[in-house]
């Protein structure tokens, strides 16, 4: 929201990029996506990405799994050497 009050302000796209620490390719497509939409088509809307591809069935299965803990997935763990191993 910086970016807009310089833009209102008439602040030059370097002046603004070196300000704000950001690219001038960055601060002309903050520009141009304010002149046609204003203030709030500049607003946050999260973290971009792809949606979770596991399906409902596997999401449920999922959360299952991690609230039973942390476990060792049918290992048995061992402490010093294996068995028959000659010191």
């Amino acid at each position: 929201m910086r970016a807009v009050d310089l833009f209102d302000e008439g602040v030059e796209v370097p002046c603004i990029a070196r300000e704000l620490r950001v690219s001038e390719k960055s601060v002309h497509q903050w520009r141009r996506t304010w002149g046609t939409g204003g203030r709030e088509a500049l607003r946050s809307r999260g973290p971009c990405g792809y949606d979770c591809r596991l399906g409902p069935h596997l999401q449920t299965k999922l959360a299952m799994w991690l609230a039973e803990g942390p476990r060792t997935a049918g290992r048995t763990a061992r402490c010093g050497p294996p068995r028959g191993y000659a010191r």
